[in-house]
């Protein structure tokens, strides 16, 4: 029980920091590294939820920092770690998609469904690290490869970082 506090209250304080990785297309932004500080909001769509782009002052807005970098390029696509500063639904999905560079596979925003004569059956957004506090002290590290189906498009592609 008190780990489980100690975790929440950690989490509460943004203290946990995650990384993904994604094939986006048609490439790699301009420039190649940075921030995306872009408000995003809710909407309904009959029973789907989607988020969109709005000006910090709009009444829905919720702030939302996401920070990008390519690992490597290929025509028509690039390969993009990423790591949310905030926590928002699709948020990663919506703020590449808001600088032209939609993940391949998401359809929900725009994202090419073939790369480089490769079908893309899904979305290419891959929960790569997570590091937090650990209630022992110091800092705990979990990562994870590729599932396969991703792995064997970024070869497929010559996207390897």
């Amino acid at each position: 029980k008190p780990a489980a506090g100690f975790l929440g209250k950690a989490m509460m304080a943004r203290k946990f920091s995650k990384t993904y990785q994604a094939v986006v297309t048609p490439g790699a932004p301009d420039p190649a590294e940075g921030m995306i500080d872009q408000a995003l909001r809710r909407d309904e769509v009959g029973r789907e939820a989607y988020m969109r782009t709005c000006p910090p002052d709009h009444a829905d807005a919720e702030t939302a920092v996401s920070r990008y970098r390519t690992l490597a390029t290929a025509p028509g696509a690039a390969l993009m770690e990423l790591s949310p500063e905030t926590g928002r639904m699709h948020q990663l999905r919506v703020h590449l998609a808001s600088i032209g560079r939609p993940i391949a596979g998401d359809a929900r925003y725009g994202g090419a469904l073939a790369v480089g004569g490769h079908a893309v059956p899904r979305l290419m957004l891959h929960a790569g690290a997570l590091e937090f506090p650990h209630p022992s002290g110091g800092f705990k590290r979990i990562t994870a490869p590729p599932p396969a189906d991703m792995a064997d498009l970024i070869e497929a592609l010559g996207l390897k970082a």
